[in-house]
């Protein structure tokens, strides 16, 4: 038996890794709401200037969220996600822009990483959920 014909009869029993199957690295519950206010603050060129902007929340999970806004913030920049909910319930949240995909007609995708899970966020919007979209 010749080499490859050898190294193709080792390669029938291997099971591709599972990193290699999945393209989408986000295994958290997305949610889709559409009644949260985001807007996103970060520091300026000497941290006491800090910028607020406004942002459209395109799905949120335990770990992070997905926002789009219209001005562009380097990647990897510690920002503060600021959610506000109808009911007046404000949460701020330390995290960090980890992708960043420009949309030509509507500004620039974030995908956001939160510094630590917030459980009270998660409740809350379980409590508050009325309809269930999910990602």
């Amino acid at each position: 038996m010749s080499e490859i014909e050898n190294k193709s009869n080792n390669n029938i029993f291997e099971i591709p890794s599972l990193g290699a199957l999945v393209n989408n690295q986000r295994f958290t519950t997305r949610y889709i709401r559409e009644d949260i206010n985001a807007t996103i603050t970060y520091p300026g060129l000497f941290y006491f200037d800090k910028s607020e902007i406004g942002a459209q929340l395109l799905d949120i999970a335990s770990n992070g969220a997905l926002v789009l806004a219209s001005k562009k913030i380097p990647l990897h920049r510690k920002i503060i996600l600021h959610l506000a909910f109808p009911t007046g319930k404000r949460f701020d949240i330390a995290c960090q822009c980890v992708h960043l995909h420009e949309q030509p007609s509507a500004g620039f995708q974030y995908g956001i990483k939160f510094d630590q899970y917030n459980n009270e966020l998660g409740d809350y919007m379980l409590e508050t959920q009325t309809k269930l979209l999910l990602k």
